[in-house]
């Protein structure tokens, strides 16, 4: 990211700062933009008062007994994205509690008491529940080992894909139907959202080749019609923040997705270009407003939407944490 970009950053952030955000939205800021050292009293404090806020007491009041929020596939996956979304840590006893439960669920000690109906019984419970747990735990605790082999699978069946430089989905599906041995119509592709959550490189490792890293990141870009369970549509193509229609609910959608593909090596090449597009849908305070609430994990952040400044602070963080790249899930 060039400099005139990140100095742009840093003087919104300054200027949220300064409009007195509520305690999440006010860590957020402190904890991924003015990187506070968390050793220090003001991020102690700061993050103590996210602890105690009644978003995050509701959330453990709902836990139940073994660690999750019924169903798992959908709402316990909500939960854990809003618990990251607000800056907890994997050491805060929610997301302890909802990891042990994960992780024994990767060890077939546990279930999700939840099942759907596929063209194949198999496939539910042996590729899609694993899948998802690992991708659900490596965002609590990337560099636990019990993802390695997971990784392992799924960077095959990419490397596989890609391996003449263009995505190829028959080799793809050739190679889980007999890594598997389970006769499915539904393979999961390589861009589906959970696959790209789990391979994505962690600080101090990368789970694919960077050829695959970089063809992985141009599918994604020019050919992917969608990200399921995230977009559906081209990333490739821009979209505004829609005043006119005051719904901007494609705009948060898009932004999504390109955060969570941004985790790759490969975004590089898109990055600025994209940083630039955002920056220019600025309102004429030079920050960001969605008019609606999006039904989304990280929304809302700050205590209530009824006022317009607490409305330009929460989708002003959501818009500089995807130019900044540190939050895509």
């Amino acid at each position: 990211m060039n400099e005139k970009i990140l100095n742009e950053i840093n003087n919104i952030v300054d200027k949220l700062l300064n409009m007195d955000p509520d305690p999440i939205p006010r860590f957020i800021l402190l904890k991924e933009f003015k990187k506070l050292n968390p050793s220090g009293s003001e991020y102690q404090n700061a993050y103590d008062m996210v602890c105690s806020h009644k978003f995050v007491k509701d959330m453990a009041r709902e836990q139940n007994e073994r660690g999750f929020w019924p169903p798992f596939h959908g709402y316990t996956e909500d939960i854990i994205r809003r618990c990251l979304t607000f800056g907890l840590g994997s050491e805060h006893d929610i997301l302890k509690r909802v990891s042990a439960y994960i992780k024994k669920v990767l060890e077939n000690e546990e279930s999700w008491d939840q099942f759907e109906k596929q063209d194949n019984a198999r496939w539910w419970p042996e590729m899609f529940v694993p899948l998802v747990s690992a991708a659900m735990l490596s965002l609590i605790e990337p560099d636990n080992e019990i993802l390695r082999a997971h990784r392992q699978r799924w960077a095959y069946f990419a490397e596989t894909a890609f391996s003449k430089g263009a995505y190829d989905s028959e080799a793809e599906s050739r190679a889980q139907t007999d890594y598997f041995n389970i006769k499915t119509k539904r393979t999961i592709p390589a861009y589906n959202y959970y696959v790209l959550l789990l391979l994505a490189p962690t600080a101090g490792e990368k789970f694919i080749s960077d050829n695959t890293d970089k063809a992985l990141v141009d599918y994604c870009m020019n050919v992917a019609t969608q990200i399921y369970y995230v977009y559906n549509c081209n990333l490739s193509d821009f979209v505004p923040i829609d005043i006119k229609r005051r719904d901007s609910r494609d705009f948060c959608h898009w932004l999504r997705a390109l955060s969570i593909v941004s985790k790759y090596q490969g975004w590089k090449e898109y990055e600025e270009k994209y940083a630039e597009w955002v920056l220019s849908q600025r309102n004429s305070d030079g920050l960001w407003e969605l008019e609606n609430k999006p039904r989304r994990f990280d929304f809302p952040l700050s205590d209530s939407w009824r006022t317009k400044k607490n409305r330009v602070i929460d989708s002003s963080i959501m818009v500089l944490r995807f130019i900044n790249r540190s939050n895509g899930f």
